[in-house]
């Protein structure tokens, strides 16, 4: 049986299952983390992740090179943790089980939802730390195995700040207010120098309210010369969309709801200049130490009370935080 359930789980029948199974939205990585490359090494070097691209002047013909960095600054590494849920079959379970043995497919139809669910808790945690990186400091709880917790940091640098001329929500303020910000975050990213060509924007849940009430007294008592729509539950004002995000991780050391974006806040991001989600390479022998967004296993419990299978991934989120422009948009609550 045991032997059994390791090629259930092993990485070929779970690239199989994971094949069949539907793809996981997730909105702060699918906007601001959309490529996952794996990588092979224990640790990442940030320098030329967060670099600035600035302008630099022409030189004669056989001139010096310009440089674009000081040379004083030295590459920074920083260490990927695990994540590693688990689910816990026992003995009666097992049991259970041996009535499928003779049903391959229903066999497999069990083991893919036992990795379905072990995947998705994978990817809420991974949506989570990616959202805390969105503040410049990737943080997030670690479970130490004697029970006890430590905080796990990794800082990127400050992101950029934008500040409103008028808040949404002060006595006459207008499109144009809003326009007006969303236009200064825009071009505090182009000014960093790392992307802003084209800038997406996603709003806390207060922020939005407002600018969708804006938006809709625009539409429907005023001519204006300005593109105002309301596209897909974005509020489109010219050529900056503005989408909402009231959505909240658990923190699993408190159990408490975090927003991922405060409801008082908009955060701007430079689409052209995407963040990366690095899957790097698992501490574990058995998928041969390597690189790959999951992976599962079946290890026996003590006393042979049952088994437990375990998913790992080890993701990384990294973003230049001079892509990333925060506003207060309204009044803090």
């Amino acid at each position: 049986m045991y032997t059994t359930l390791r090629g259930l789980f092993a990485a070929q029948a779970v690239a199989q299952y994971l094949t069949a199974l539907p793809d996981l939205n997730s909105t702060i990585m699918d906007l601001l983390y959309p490529e996952r490359p794996t990588h092979p090494f224990p640790l990442l070097g940030a320098e030329e992740l967060l670099a600035v691209l600035n302008e630099v002047p022409m030189v004669m013909r056989g001139g010096r090179s310009v440089s674009t960095g000081s040379g004083s600054v030295g590459v920074t590494f920083f260490e990927p943790l695990p994540v590693k849920p688990s689910r816990e079959i026992t003995g009666q379970d097992l049991n259970n089980l041996r009535m499928l043995m003779g049903n391959r497919a229903s066999m497999n139809n069990w083991a893919q939802n036992t990795v379905d669910q072990l995947r998705r808790i994978c990817r809420k945690t991974t949506e989570g730390v990616a959202a805390t990186a969105l503040t410049g400091t990737l943080s997030w709880p670690v479970k130490l195995d004697g029970g006890g917790w430590e905080t796990y940091e990794v800082k990127f640098g400050d992101p950029l700040t934008a500040v409103a001329a008028k808040l949404l929500d002060a006595d006459g303020a207008n499109l144009s207010d809003l326009y007006g910000l969303c236009s200064k975050i825009r071009t505090t990213i182009q000014n960093a120098g790392v992307g802003g060509g084209s800038v997406g924007f996603l709003a806390g849940e207060s922020v939005f309210a407002k600018a969708l009430t804006i938006a809709e007294n625009i539409r429907t008592t005023a001519k204006h010369n300005i593109r105002v729509e309301l596209i897909d539950g974005a509020v489109v004002i010219g050529n900056f969309e503005i989408r909402e995000c009231a959505e909240t991780y658990r923190n699993p050391r408190t159990g408490d709801l975090v927003k991922k974006i405060p409801d008082h806040k908009i955060l701007g991001y430079a689409k052209d200049t995407p963040g990366k989600v690095f899957y790097c390479a698992l501490d574990d022998v058995d998928g041969n130490l390597q690189a790959m967004p999951f992976l599962s296993r079946v290890d026996k419990l003590p006393e042979g009370v049952g088994v437990k299978v375990i998913g790992q991934t080890k993701p990384m989120p990294v973003r230049s935080p001079k892509t990333i422009c925060w506003a207060d948009a309204v009044t803090e609550a």
